[in-house]
């Protein structure tokens, strides 16, 4: 009996895939690669959407209240920091921003909830489970 479920652990763990990340912005540059299909970002998009997701994430470790964290996440400084750290200008930002609210991923000047993956604090690892409906 013990065989059976040594191979069905074997077989699980066949199916898994797991993706290293550096940092905290590396998940979420994976994250929303992975999303991709469903927001149809460029790579840069992606690159500044992901920086937001990162900064979010750090402030939801001392704000609770999603309001407050959703108005510092995007507040004027935490705009200035995400333009430096991705490295470009005002006017490039300003164009960036305004297609990531084409595509839905920021609404009402926050992370659309859709694309925001419920981390907890600390967490080391992220697990994510897809189910498809064959009809």
């Amino acid at each position: 009996m013990n065989k059976n479920l040594k191979k069905k652990t074997d077989n699980e763990e066949a199916r898994q895939h797991r993706i290293p990340c550096k940092s905290v912005n590396g998940f979420f540059k994976h994250w929303f690669r992975f999303l991709k299909p469903l927001h149809k970002l460029t790579d840069r998009e992606i690159d500044v959407i992901s920086s937001f997701a990162t900064q979010r994430y750090e402030l939801s470790k001392v704000i609770q209240d999603t309001d407050i964290l959703d108005k510092y996440t995007m507040n004027s400084d935490t705009k200035k920091k995400v333009r430096e750290e991705c490295n470009i200008s005002l006017q490039n930002f300003q164009v960036i921003m305004s297609n990531l609210r084409k595509h839905g991923v920021i609404i009402d000047n926050k992370i659309n909830p859709r694309y925001v993956p419920n981390l907890d604090g600390e967490a080391k690892t992220f697990q994510l489970m897809l189910h498809f409906e064959i009809e």
